[in-house]
């Protein structure tokens, strides 16, 4: 239904420099911005993967050991939750980034 349009550049050479340059930038700025990001889910899968641990009241070479048995097919009980252990809910934290959409 709705076509979807080329791109037009200018023509003028200098012109075409600056609008490289400017996307260039947004590019880099886009790649630093994905690192973070990459890096904060690494963060918090630590974190839970830590969390968890805890939760059962494992050391973390014990939840490794367990996780590599499940993983290997092996059939091992995962051991009961700890009576009044509650899975605890996501809140948002102060460190938590909330990113505006350039667009709207």
């Amino acid at each position: 239904m709705s076509e979807i349009k080329k791109k037009r550049y200018p023509s003028d050479r200098l012109k075409l420099h600056e609008l490289l340059k400017k996307k260039e930038q947004e590019l880099t700025d886009l790649e630093e911005e994905v690192n973070e990001l990459r890096s904060r889910v690494r963060q918090a899968d630590f974190t839970a993967i830590s969390a968890t641990a805890e939760m059962y009241n494992v050391s973390p070479e014990q939840f490794a050991e367990l996780m590599r048995a499940m993983h290997d097919g092996r059939t091992q009980a995962v051991p009961d939750l700890p009576v009044g252990a509650a899975v605890p809910a996501a809140s948002p934290k102060e460190e938590d980034i909330f990113i505006e959409n350039e667009d709207s």
